[in-house]
């Protein structure tokens, strides 16, 4: 695999390609002369206009990682901008790069796809460029309520000490009830709870989930106590009707653990997208790791000579340490060797497509999804979450305890972990097997003085208390 120019390759050394020898050429114009060859195109990228300006961006985007191919491709792209777009403005709009997209494809003979691609990669470039150089016109958008929802996720941030995750729903599930106040012409100190009930009729018309649902509804009640404590809106605001949800009323939907083999087994091929996916789909099984705890996994994270690998919880936000089990350092290793590009992010899994970053949430549970149904599992939830699931149940049916349990997949107390007790069906029919009718027998024989029944809040039960000795406490 071809290394990308001026980025690390592993090994600590910058690549470049070798310059063409042009006389006397300005140290600042060396970017030409690593993409090209020819000494007529060198000298055409330098004379032309804009040329300090195209090699500012060409550096930028090596830092993202770009292969020499794209910045030679994009270089050319940009020396059409000096003809096509207003470059004599102080400012450019966006409907100024649309115009100049339009103008530029008419001077190509392609396709129509290949002209659809062209005007999009135009407009992409254009804009980033511009707004690298400060010339781009990009009107502020102020939201109407920023000052508060600031205050509000600041407090949050700071006082509450809510993981970065968890202040995102909230300033999402908040966000739109602002800007739908706005529209209305309606102040905080103006809303009501039938608005905010009526707010909540919209967003439940979306078929979403009660527990969904639920999460809105403690956002809002969050930001309406703290504006409120503010003096930001009425008494009462915050208290919101909101879908009653039971305890332990859902089940663990999780793959069986054959499953999970056939899986990995399913992705042990030779392809690049196959050595990523069984990387990280051996994360999500055998540590039970969330999505964005694979995501956020760094190089520096594993320690090769102490076979230990680091996870950030996202949650609790700490560090856990678990010891690299061989056949998942064995994924990592040949996927950081054959498939990973080389360049200076410190992420692990990177996307296979230039700009190299970090994957997304929505990447990473495609890429679940598409193996889960490639072995033909049909599940109503086949995100990455299913092999957490997974994980869980398997280590239940192996006999860890709870406790155990709820250690690896870095619960914060043991209420998370009860719900897979649900699910081990062996432990369930040890309890159908034991008989009843004794036990029935004897709960009707039984004096109920043994232990009385006391309705809370009685003055017996309050005497009774009050006659413990406590251990000799009294």
């Amino acid at each position: 695999m071809a290394v990308p120019i001026g980025v690390d390759d592993g090994e600590h050394n910058i690549t470049r390609v070798t310059a063409v020898k042009l006389g006397r050429v300005p140290k600042e114009a060396t970017m030409f002369e690593q993409l090209f060859t020819q000494r007529s195109t060198i000298a055409h990228h330098h004379t032309s206009p804009y040329a300090a300006e195209r090699r500012l961006y060409l550096s930028h985007l090596i830092k993202e990682g770009r292969s020499r191919n794209s910045l030679r491709v994009i270089a050319q792209l940009l020396i059409s901008y000096a003809q096509h777009l207003p470059l004599q403005s102080t400012e450019v709009r966006a409907s100024d790069i649309q115009i100049s997209a339009e103008t530029w494809a008419k001077t190509r003979h392609r396709s129509a796809s290949c002209l659809h691609s062209g005007k999009s990669e135009f407009v992409f470039h254009a804009t980033k460029w511009l707004r690298l150089l400060g010339r781009l016109y990009e009107p502020q958008q102020n939201h109407p309520f920023a000052m508060e929802r600031e205050a509000f996720l600041r407090f949050q941030r700071l006082e509450r000490g809510l993981a970065p995750i968890t202040i995102d729903h909230y300033w999402r599930s908040i966000d739109e009830l602002l800007i739908w106040l706005f529209r209305e012409g309606k102040t905080l100190w103006d809303v009501t709870p039938d608005d905010i009930d009526l707010h909540i009729q919209r967003v439940a018309k979306r078929k979403l989930k009660r527990t969904s649902i639920a999460h809105q509804v403690a956002a809002l009640r969050a930001f309406f106590r703290y504006a409120y404590s503010r003096g930001w809106c009425r008494e009462g605001v915050c208290i919101i009707d909101a879908p009653r949800i039971y305890r332990l009323e859902s089940l663990p939907r999780g793959l069986p653990w054959n499953d999970v083999q056939h899986i990995l087994a399913s992705c042990a091929g030779d392809w690049p997208t196959e050595i990523r996916d069984r990387a990280m789909l051996m994360l999500l099984a055998v540590y039970g790791l969330r999505s964005a705890e694979v995501r956020s996994l760094r190089i520096d994270d594993i320690d090769w000579e102490r076979e230990i690998i680091r996870i950030r919880r996202s949650k609790q936000l700490k560090t856990q340490q678990y010891p690299l089990v061989h056949e998942v350092g064995a994924a990592i290793v040949r996927y950081l060797r054959e498939v990973r590009p080389k360049c200076k992010r410190r992420e692990v899994f990177l996307t296979r497509m230039q700009p190299y970053r970090s994957l997304s949430g929505a990447a990473l549970g495609f890429r679940v999804r598409f193996r889960i149904r490639q072995i033909g599992t049909v599940l109503p939830s086949t995100g990455a979450h299913a092999l957490r699931h997974a994980c869980a149940t398997h280590l239940l049916s192996e006999g860890l305890s709870l406790k155990e349990i709820a250690d690896h997949l870095g619960h914060a107390s043991l209420e998370a972990t009860q719900v897979y007790t649900k699910v081990d069906l062996l432990a369930l029919r040890e309890v159908g097997d034991l008989p009843l009718r004794s036990l029935a027998t004897f709960a009707n024989e039984t004096e109920r003085t043994v232990t009385p029944i006391l309705i809370p809040g009685s003055i017996e039960s309050l005497r009774s208390v009050a006659a413990l000795s406590l251990g000799g406490l009294l």
